[in-house]
């Protein structure tokens, strides 16, 4: 570790986090906010984002777990032109309010506790046994939720989409997939879709959609983002939120009021789900995730 100079404060870097952070870990770590989350354990913050001019994007999220020694304000950055994502965690000691600790992560927290919200949906929504998945989008969070995915459930089959073939067929062959030219293709025999792209316009819609799947929503987190249409929540059987309000505000249930207001939380969700329900799960990443995770 090294320190900020004349502040003290210990800095761990990308190298020592993936170490000790695996998808396990991560797994767990949403499993702790959301239980702390169900057991009104937890101070959560505001979320605050920022979009620039020149597309980049800024998020800053927090809390504290009450079980925890400490605070955590996480920083999350994506689309700057000349930059890929990156990203920061702050913690501060929970009896003193001094910062303790960065975690230069360079994102790597965020893609993975990410990836972990979108496995745990799927484990307590999806279908049980052997899933055929749908992967919308081949950007870095696609990876992450394929990966994810597979470290809790087994897959029978995996299928890519991305608006760019050759960006589709390249992730593909490294997940050991098969890319499709069209949504309906990717998703014609799918239990579980996970779309993860930055649409602003529904690429998702009702007619794609066959009895029993489950769609985890992972793309929408700001104003105006949607990969949704809006008649896909009328064929949902349950619609789940990470947190329903924020989802109102920046995710897909931003654009479906009348599907907010029937939204349950994902934390303590309970579901015994039919061979026919169709579910969604709308996600739009919580600082309790950051603060669990960190």
């Amino acid at each position: 570790m090294s320190s900020i100079p004349d502040a003290g404060i210990p800095v761990v870097g990308l190298d020592a986090l993936q170490e000790v952070v695996d998808h396990d870990l991560a797994y767990a770590a949403v499993e702790l906010a959301l239980g702390a989350i169900a057991n009104e354990e937890m101070d959560a913050a505001e979320e605050l984002a920022l979009k620039l001019r020149n597309d980049g994007e800024l998020h800053i999220k927090g809390g504290w777990l009450t079980s925890q020694p400490s605070v955590v304000f996480k920083l999350a950055t994506g689309g700057f032109p000349n930059g890929g994502n990156s990203g920061c965690s702050l913690l501060i000691d929970a009896e003193t309010g001094k910062p303790s600790m960065i975690l230069d992560d360079g994102g790597y927290l965020t893609e993975m506790r990410t990836a972990a919200a979108g496995a745990v949906a799927a484990n307590r929504l999806a279908l049980a046994g052997p899933l055929n998945v749908a992967i919308l989008g081949t950007g870095l969070q696609a990876r992450f939720q394929l990966e994810a995915l597979r470290n809790q459930r087994e897959l029978s089959s995996v299928s890519i989409w991305g608006r760019t073939p050759a960006k589709a067929q390249a992730m593909a062959e490294e997940v050991s997939a098969t890319a499709h030219d069209t949504i309906a293709e990717a998703v014609a025999n799918a239990d579980l879709i996970v779309t993860t792209t930055t649409a602003t316009d529904p690429i998702l819609f009702a007619e794609h959609l066959r009895p029993g799947v489950h769609i985890t929503a992972m793309g929408a987190d700001m104003l105006g983002k949607r990969e949704l249409a809006a008649d896909v929540f009328d064929r949902a059987t349950l619609v789940v939120a990470d947190d329903i309000t924020n989802c109102s505000h920046v995710g897909e249930l931003q654009h479906v009021p009348e599907a907010a207001a029937n939204a349950v939380s994902l934390a303590g969700l309970e579901f015994d789900r039919s061979a026919t329900d169709i579910t969604i799960a709308d996600q739009c990443g919580l600082g309790a995730y950051d603060a669990a995770i960190a």
